[in-house]
């Protein structure tokens, strides 16, 4: 029941964060006439024209839970204006709220604060069995390392023995060519063995910088998969500890994922005199509140028992055809120009997540 208080508190503060950092021009309210209580102007709209404030006020006890709703919900219009546009036309948006067109939209900033909110107040909700399928997880690849083990033990011997054939004195070019055949099969099944191998042994944690090591080379990809290394390294050693710091930090530092993303957007133009880092900015805002209510979305259904592997289909196909929707529409690109970029795009949206849920891991 505690987690279950905790959670709603949480979207509720969401809520109330966004509200504040969001304008309140563009919403519905009743018109006003006389002078404006605040600063004593003549107001004969909805709003008073030098301060902002709006002209009608609430003045009863239900007001207080009007105003709670409001807060939480943008219940006067601009959220069912914004969603929309973000669902199905993410870039026009973009480019609408860039070039002023923003009173009728929830800004990207509280929108990001309200969604994020909510996805972590979902999380706490619906993740209850979270620990215990972590620690199940762990045993799991832990058992499947040592079939894996055994497997590895068994190849070698079958490529020792092929080896020991080989060398026998005497044996024919026809016997010679099929026991060389049968060596790079058993070679070949070696090898995908190790690599099986090396890959379960980063999801527990084992060899990660050794693993690390082998699949990159240099560069900005080693330093983010060492990282993200050491961070599931620690992850699978603690689960239950794991869980906490996310949890714990995912509030404080949301904002630097959008931070992070930044410089990796910039790359896609770099120099480029057209787009100036607000633009991305504002593009970077409105994806991730996005994905962040469709992470919402999928909990919601997975805690209900919809699981079903077409749904998951549906709706990674669906965050796909968003990026690609929002950067085409938001950037003005071509189609050419944007499936140009588009691997691009998905690759550094990975390598900021990861860098951020590293950088969560590693705190405190």
């Amino acid at each position: 029941m505690t987690g279950e208080i905790e959670a709603a508190g949480d979207a509720i503060t969401g809520g109330m964060l966004a509200r504040a950092v969001e304008p309140g021009h563009g919403e519905a309210h009743e018109a006003g006439h006389g002078a404006c209580l605040n600063c004593g102007t003549a107001v004969t709209g909805n709003y008073c024209p030098e301060c902002g404030q709006a002209a009608h006020l609430h003045r009863s006890f239900a007001a207080i839970g009007h105003d709670l709703a409001h807060g939480v919900l943008h219940f006067e219009g601009k959220i069912f204006t914004t969603l929309p546009e973000l669902a199905l036309r993410p870039g026009q948006l973009t480019r609408r709220y860039i070039h002023g067109e923003r009173a009728k939209f929830v800004s990207p900033f509280a929108l990001f604060l309200f969604s994020a909110f909510l996805m972590y107040a979902i999380f706490s909700l619906t993740s209850h069995h979270g620990l215990e399928g972590a620690r199940n997880q762990v045993k799991m690849n832990s058992e499947a390392i040592a079939e894996l083990k055994k497997e590895e033990e068994k190849a070698d011997a079958r490529i020792a023995k092929v080896q020991a054939q080989l060398a026998e004195p005497g044996i024919s070019a026809s016997r010679r060519e099929t026991l060389q055949e049968k060596l790079k099969d058993a070679q070949d099944e070696r090898k995908g063995l190790s690599l099986a191998s090396g890959l379960t042994d980063s999801l527990t944690g084992d060899n990660v910088d050794k693993a690390v090591d082998k699949t990159v080379d240099k560069g900005l990809n080693k330093g983010i998969a060492k990282t993200v290394g050491k961070a599931m390294s620690a992850a699978a050693k603690d689960p239950e500890f794991a869980y906490y710091k996310l949890k714990a930090n995912a509030y404080k530092f949301s904002w630097l994922l959008i931070v992070i993303s930044l410089p990796f957007l910039w790359l896609l133009f770099p120099f480029s005199r057209r787009f100036k880092m607000y633009d991305h900015a504002i593009y970077v805002t409105y994806s991730i509140a996005f994905m962040s209510l469709l992470f919402s979305l999928s909990m919601i259904l997975t805690a209900v028992g919809i699981t079903h592997g077409l749904v998951t289909l549906v709706l990674l196909l669906f965050a796909a055809w968003h990026m690609y929707r929002q950067f085409k529409d938001a950037y003005q690109l071509s189609r050419s120009g944007t499936l140009l970029r588009l691997p691009l795009l998905y690759g550094f949206a990975c390598a900021s997540l990861s860098l951020f849920f590293a950088f969560l891991m590693m705190m405190g």
